[in-house]
């Protein structure tokens, strides 16, 4: 997605505009980005750069609307990775507003923290964090299965095996490890396609995409150490 947004920006041409206002702003955004929804520029520790949020990425504007750059800002003295931080709170999604009732539920000891993991079953990248969470304990974790058939053409179809077993923990635990598919019927009511159009809303491209409690994403099998931290961090909020 970044390199596309680059490529359109090193393709740009920008028009120097007369004025500094949000009008020239906006105009100048528009023309640039005009396939992609644009949230309201914002304004940046840096005097005269200004910030919009575009398909889940930060990109910077001058306040007179003549230079688009893409990141990422850094704060130097600080040692923050200020765009890093921003992409954290625009693309986060609130645990609460999660629709649980789509996932099936683990708990490991006393299930104090949460997490919620939308994963493939053909991903080899969720079969690794998979075995991450086989080690870790005190967690509730919440799976929805998020099929990307256009990598996975078998994926639909065991995701909806998945849900229709007796036992779904069971069912996607050996789907996961020893790779054996539940063999009943998978005809059952399911909500494999309302987590696919959540997903594409929220802008989850990739599996596995794990949301903490404090509604942060954490892409890719994450390694325990990292998870363990970013637990830590998410409790803290």
């Amino acid at each position: 997605m970044m390199e596309r947004l680059l490529m359109v920006i090193a393709a740009a041409t920008v028009a120097t505009v007369a004025r500094s206002d949000d009008a020239a702003v906006r105009a100048t955004l528009q023309r640039t980005f005009p396939q992609s929804p644009i949230q309201s520029p914002s304004k940046t520790p840096v005097p005269g750069v200004l910030e919009a949020a575009i398909e889940g990425q930060i990109i910077y504007i001058t306040e007179d609307g003549q230079y688009v750059l893409g990141g990422p800002l850094l704060d130097v003295k600080a040692s923050r990775n200020l765009t890093e931080v921003r992409l954290e709170q625009i693309n986060a999604i609130p645990f609460d507003s999660l629709p649980l009732d789509w996932a099936f539920k683990r708990v490991k000891g006393t299930g104090a923290r949460r997490i919620a993991i939308f994963e493939d079953p053909d991903c080899p990248y969720c079969k690794m964090l998979e075995q991450t969470l086989e080690g870790m304990d005190n967690l509730t974790v919440y799976v929805f299965l998020y099929p990307i058939d256009q990598i996975h053409p078998d994926a639909v179809a065991k995701s909806k095996a998945v849900w229709c077993a007796k036992d779904r923990v069971k069912a996607w635990d050996d789907a996961m490890r020893p790779g054996t598919v539940p063999t009943g019927a998978a005809n059952c009511d399911n909500p494999i396609a309302k987590i696919i159009d959540f997903a594409k809303r929220h802008r989850i491209t990739g599996t596995p995409t794990t949301i903490l409690a404090d509604g942060r994403r954490l892409v890719g099998a994450v390694p325990r150490a990292e998870l363990e931290a970013q637990l830590q961090k998410a409790a803290k909020r």
